[in-house]
């Protein structure tokens, strides 16, 4: 089972704190973040602890808004604003050879799968976009407010 939940008005270990309990039940919470680069836990990739087990999460903001996903599987989540994206759009940086991304939208939808995958795979943007191909990745598009793409993949 996969539960992606939206919120406002709290911080990002609030809605996870939130999105478990209402998701997994009562119970001890305990998460923080950790770095799988310099092993920083002021930084990096959200984890979470339900009963003492590991519970595969992830989140991201973007416009204001603040997205959790709680998967049984490693998993990722990304939003983005599409005219953000626009703004600093580089296909060099971002697309695999073949792929093509040519309206705003196209190009934020792209960034958001990468970005949600290599979330999902666990080294988050220490990889290059243009490294990873999204041909046969586990990633769909989520519902987002206007103005933003997200999407959600599975390692």
């Amino acid at each position: 089972m996969t539960d992606l939940r939206w919120h406002v008005d709290v911080s990002a270990d609030e809605a996870l704190a939130l999105h478990a309990g209402g998701y997994l039940g009562a119970g001890s919470i305990a998460l923080g973040r950790l770095c799988g680069r310099c092993g920083s836990t002021a930084h990096g990739a959200p984890w979470l602890r339900h009963l003492g087990r590991l519970v595969p999460v992830s989140l991201s903001r973007a416009g204001g808004q603040l997205v959790t996903v709680i998967a049984e599987r490693p998993v990722g989540v990304d939003i983005e604003v599409v005219s953000s994206v626009a703004a600093r759009w580089d296909p060099s940086l971002v697309l695999a050879d073949g792929e093509l991304a040519s309206s705003p939208d196209d190009q934020a939808l792209v960034w958001t799968c990468k970005e949600a995958l290599l979330k999902a795979r666990g080294v988050g943007l220490t990889v290059p976009m243009a490294s990873v191909r999204l041909a046969g990745a586990e990633v769909e598009r989520i519902f987002t407010p206007p103005g933003l793409v997200g999407a959600l993949a599975f390692a």
